[in-house]
């Protein structure tokens, strides 16, 4: 059994005890970390409880962790092996499926059981949860412990809230509350999108955090190559994430870069051999890894899978986008860039190698799609910087004291 963190009395302006819960995933860390950091500047003591998979990068980010759920591969194995039907939907219509069953029927009881004890023995004063993290919420409200949801996309849907909802109240129920719209969002959800571009949902109180790169402290230094990248020709940024699926067009990606004028670079993330990609056009790099950072600043145009973090990079940095979404969240994201004028979507019949270098050669030459993309940058530079929000949750925290 744990031993119990000391304890003290909360009053405002004192350090209080603050518990991050989060899936493992990448797209999910990475919100939460700079209010996080912000948080802990301002004195205050993090522990963030997922499954051991992510330990290395919360480490690395600063941050005690403590075990706490299904890593990854488990999690998708389950939900794959107890949803056959899933995969015969249209890619678009299987997120109302996957973030019930997998994030909510399958994840969240087996991150309940072990949460339970960190509750107990760390005794927090404030939960941050991720939104796809499902069982923090009932054990925060049994408690009586004020809770703040971190948005990673755009706002969910009635019907998949309705669904969500109905997956976890059985654990609600089990914790002696009762579960509701609002409920799973707690006292604040913070939404990662300007209003101009997406508003989040009207269950509970809600308000706008900019995103902010998460960079990793004693992060390797840029690469040689880049200082002459996007100079004699327009740059442009591939990706289809960290953990990019079976089905990713890599050889039509590469094929439609080949004949364009610009430098490429096509990160494919830990799990690829770029050997096994095939030839590689000469205007193109082909990298494991490459922190998003150093590149939105040397590119025009980005091509990826519209991941929330990617799609919200290329957003604040004022670039075009052409999505190309796999799963999950990704289509609803793709669809926010199409509808602000600042990119394209390519669906699943419109991906071979002629289709793609076409829609990056408009976007390469298109001002409209370019001034609407420096529209969303101003909007998302307007938002609040986590570090102006540390008051208001310090405020959130004495009232419920």
């Amino acid at each position: 059994m744990r031993a119990r963190w000391p304890s003290r009395a909360w009053g405002y302006g004192d350090d209080m005890r603050i518990l991050v819960t989060s899936t493992p995933g990448t797209g999910h860390l990475l919100p939460i970390a700079p209010l996080a950091r912000e948080l802990q500047a301002a004195g205050h003591e993090i522990v963030w409880a997922t499954a051991v998979q992510a330990h290395e990068r919360v480490a690395r980010l600063g941050f005690r962790a403590e075990p706490a759920g299904l890593a990854v591969g488990p999690r998708t194995a389950a939900f794959l092996a107890g949803s056959p039907e899933m995969l015969a939907l249209p890619p678009r219509d299987r997120r109302r499926v996957a973030l019930p069953v997998m994030f909510g029927e399958i994840a969240a009881p087996a991150m309940l059981a072990d949460l339970r004890p960190v509750f107990d023995a760390f005794e927090p004063q404030l939960l941050l949860h991720d939104l796809a993290e499902l069982a923090a919420p009932p054990l925060a409200a049994s408690r009586g412990i004020p809770c703040v949801t971190i948005g990673f996309s755009g706002a969910i849907s009635d019907d998949l809230s309705d669904a969500v909802l109905g997956s976890v109240s059985p654990l609600w129920a089990g914790e002696g509350v009762t579960a509701s719209p609002a409920g799973l969002n707690g006292d604040l959800l913070l939404h990662p999108f300007p209003a101009t571009l997406d508003r989040p949902r009207t269950d509970g109180p809600a308000a706008p955090m900019r995103p902010v790169a998460a960079s990793v402290p004693g992060s390797a230094a840029p690469p040689d190559w880049l200082d002459t990248f996007g100079t004699a020709r327009p740059g442009l940024y591939a990706t289809f994430g960290t953990e990019a699926p079976p089905h990713t067009p890599w050889r039509a990606v590469l094929d439609g870069l080949a004949d364009l004028e610009v430098d490429a670079v096509l990160t494919v993330g830990p799990g690829v051999d770029p050997d096994a990609l095939g030839p590689v056009p000469s205007n193109t790099r082909v990298e494991h890894f490459v922190p998003q950072e150093l590149l939105l600043g040397r590119v025009r145009v980005v091509v990826s899978h519209a991941g929330a973090g990617t799609v919200l990079g290329t957003l604040a940095a004022g670039l075009t986008h052409l999505a190309v979404p796999m799963g999950a969240d990704q289509w609803d994201n793709a669809d926010l860039v199409a509808a602000a004028g600042a990119g394209e979507t390519l669906e699943p019949d419109a991906r071979d190698a002629a289709a793609i270098s076409a829609a990056i050669d408009r976007l390469l030459g298109d001002a409209d799609t370019r001034a609407a993309a420096a529209a969303a940058a101003q909007a998302l530079a307007a938002m609040p910087h986590p570090r102006d929000l540390v008051p208001d949750l310090e405020r959130l925290v004495a009232r419920g004291s």
